[in-house]
């Protein structure tokens, strides 16, 4: 009995044992410097010197943990009411600051190697992350979540983001391959520069049903873009149905500067208008929001399958919040990402700023199409921190919606509204779309509070593009 008793506590020491090195095992993350970084507790005092991890340290659950970011970020919105801190300033506000972990990227540790040394020389665990490619992401949020105690967190992040991936995939799958769109991606207009065809951001053009025309292209070392060149791109002229432009800090060109550039006319996407641009921060970050960049690709190259609102269109009376999505979809509105941080905050105080809602959920998918449509002004004035998203939208502002968006004809007959007003401020607005033959008002009836189904909204939004295409020829 007492051998037995020995055995099976030396076996429960030794199950004890394996379990804390397989801990152990789990806690021990190697960074993109080689630097072996041991996680004996979360770090619990966090700056980040990078958008990205920033972003997905919110994704992780974690905000008083972040102590301070970097400049000129601005999603989630509470990214704004952050410290700012940069690889610039002194190391001395740093330590008043108190880290325990400052998150960079390679750029900082390759760029600013004393500003790192300092860091690290005063007790400061400095980490450097950034992955190249979609698979290296998934190993990138399983790095933060072991660093800030978040691992169940970062397997979520995974789960969600596989999850998008299968959504956009099953839609991807009913295009025929002959009828997939060839793509040239420009990331630097003024060098010429795609992307590496292992990128993060091709991985976005190809998830989305594009085809690179540039796969050939060979990467810049240690960087996710690719020269190509200009002669090599007009070699594709007959093969590029769109030309795709990713906007940020390295790039600001626009559909009128790849129009306008010398010898781009012979380019099929330029003969046909078929020139998009899409924001970098949803197509070369390592965020969930990557699956919003590869659904707007894909609203690009597939508007028909990539816009459906036929769920919408079973709304018994439509709110706000989805009258937001049906509208983006149907008129093909590109979708509003944030501003820099610098942007936001200095706007005139009578604005609406990005993130200013306090009844919208900012990890949600409504969001995007609410500021969407705030941003274009398609919705009247608001209160500034309330968008009221549950509430049905009106006949009212559905009116405003459509004179403020379509380039409409003028109405040139008599309309007459028994409920309407002309001193009511949105008369005109009314008027245009009750004499277009928008929005019916029978027996002179607006009834401009009442309001739309599904349904109505959808034929509605139908009516007011035909006019605008016809006003167009």
């Amino acid at each position: 009995m007492q051998k037995a008793c020995k055995i099976i506590l030396l076996t429960m020491v030794a199950i004890l044992v394996f379990a804390g090195r397989s801990r152990a095992a789990t806690n021990v993350i190697i960074d993109q410097t080689g630097a072996r970084i041991v996680v004996e507790k979360p770090f619990k005092r966090i700056i980040s010197l990078y958008a990205a991890h920033t972003e997905n340290l919110f994704s992780l659950g974690l905000d008083k943990e972040i102590i301070g970011v970097s400049p000129d970020e601005a999603f989630p919105p509470e990214t704004l009411q952050k410290p700012v801190f940069s690889c610039h300033d002194d190391v001395e506000k740093f330590l008043a600051a108190k880290p325990d972990l400052v998150l960079v990227r390679p750029m900082i540790t390759m760029g600013y190697p004393n500003f790192v040394a300092a860091l690290k020389n005063a007790g400061i665990t400095v980490v450097s992350l950034q992955p190249n490619t979609i698979g290296e992401v998934y190993a990138y949020w399983r790095n933060l979540g072991i660093l800030t105690g978040r691992e169940a967190r970062a397997e979520e992040m995974v789960k969600k983001f596989g999850a998008g991936l299968d959504k956009i995939n099953a839609t991807v799958a009913t295009i025929a391959q002959s009828k997939r769109k060839r793509v040239y991606f420009e990331s630097n207009h003024s060098r010429f520069m795609t992307f590496a065809p292992s990128s993060i951001s091709i991985f976005a053009l190809k998830t989305a049903g594009g085809i690179d025309v540039a796969e050939d292209a060979l990467s810049v070392k240690g960087s996710n873009v690719a020269d190509y060149g200009k002669e090599r791109i007009l070699s594709h002229a007959d093969d590029i149905d769109v030309y795709l432009v990713q906007n940020g800090a390295m790039n600001h060109a626009s559909v009128s500067v790849i129009k306008e550039e010398a010898g781009f006319s012979i380019i099929k996407a330029v003969r046909h208008g078929q020139i998009h641009v899409v924001d970098e921060k949803i197509v070369s970050r390592p965020t969930l929001r990557l699956l919003d960049g590869i659904y707007e690709i894909a609203r690009f190259l597939y508007p028909d399958k990539f816009n459906d609102v036929t769920p919408l269109r079973h709304a018994a009376k439509l709110s706000r919040a989805q009258f937001a999505e049906m509208f983006c979809k149907m008129a093909n509105i590109p979708l509003k990402t944030p501003d820099y941080r610098h942007d936001i905050l200095h706007r005139s105080t009578a604005e609406h700023k990005y993130g200013d809602f306090k009844d919208v959920d900012y990890t949600g998918e409504a969001y995007k199409f609410i500021e969407t449509v705030v941003y274009r002004g398609i919705f009247p004035k608001l209160r500034k921190s309330e968008f009221f998203p549950d509430r049905p939208i009106t006949r009212r502002d559905f009116a405003y919606a459509l004179f403020v968006h379509f380039d409409l004809p003028e109405v040139k007959k008599a309309v007459s509204l028994e409920d309407v007003k002309p001193t009511d401020q949105f008369f005109e607005q009314i008027r245009t779309a009750v004499g277009l033959g928008l929005i019916e008002a029978p027996g002179g009836l607006f009834k401009p509070d009442a309001s739309v189904s599904g349904e109505e909204a959808f034929q509605i939004i139908s009516r007011a593009k035909n006019a605008a295409h016809q006003k167009g020829g």
